[in-house]
């Protein structure tokens, strides 16, 4: 803590910590693990990787909140509504999955913890993944493949710009190659 020029005291923000993420090499040996042994598991990992929600958001999904091609999530973090595009063929499997549950139910209905148990299961032995690296895992993936940083910031559900802006800096190899490839 620092004391302001007024005499009051002014807290100091920590420095944020670069996130920890996996490649899709490593993301992709974990799903084949999984969908060889549970496919609900497959579907769950598959969810958090493709769509970058977080473990609470996906618990509490519902059946209703699938649309062919989006979700909706109502109330994450910060108590606001937004929508998160789907590919085509997460939309299938989630279409399947949710096909003889009523529209009120939750797709997943699972604790943070047995959430969490599943990302563990299938990590590999020098890893430990856990639901929220998903989540950064598909925002360096997405920033690596071109994405807009304001539509990763609306799919991803932050207020602020900087917090999207974090994984810049785990990027930061990648953009000197690619500013190698420039012709001047």
């Amino acid at each position: 803590m620092v004391l302001s020029e007024t005499g009051k005291r002014k807290h100091t923000r920590k420095p944020k910590l670069l996130s920890k993420y996996l490649e899709k090499t490593k993301i992709d040996e974990m799903l084949e693990k999984a969908r060889s042994d549970n496919k609900r598991n497959y579907l769950i990992l598959l969810t958090l990787w493709r769509t970058g929600i977080r473990n609470s958001e996906l618990i509490n999904l519902k059946k209703r909140d699938i649309k062919e091609d989006e979700l909706t999530i109502r109330q994450g973090k910060g108590h606001k509504d937004r929508i998160v595009p789907l590919d085509p063929h997460l939309s299938d499997l989630l279409q399947y999955h949710t096909a003889k549950i009523p529209l009120d139910d939750r797709v997943f209905p699972l604790t943070s913890a047995q959430i969490r148990n599943i990302s563990h299961r299938y990590q590999s032995k020098d890893e430990v993944v856990k639901p929220h690296t998903f989540r950064h895992s598909f925002a360096v993936h997405c920033l690596k493949h071109g994405m807009n940083l304001r539509c990763l910031q609306k799919i991803l559900g932050h207020n602020d710009l900087a917090t999207t802006a974090v994984y810049l800096d785990l990027i930061a190899k990648d953009i000197k190659e690619d500013y190698q490839k420039i012709q001047w």
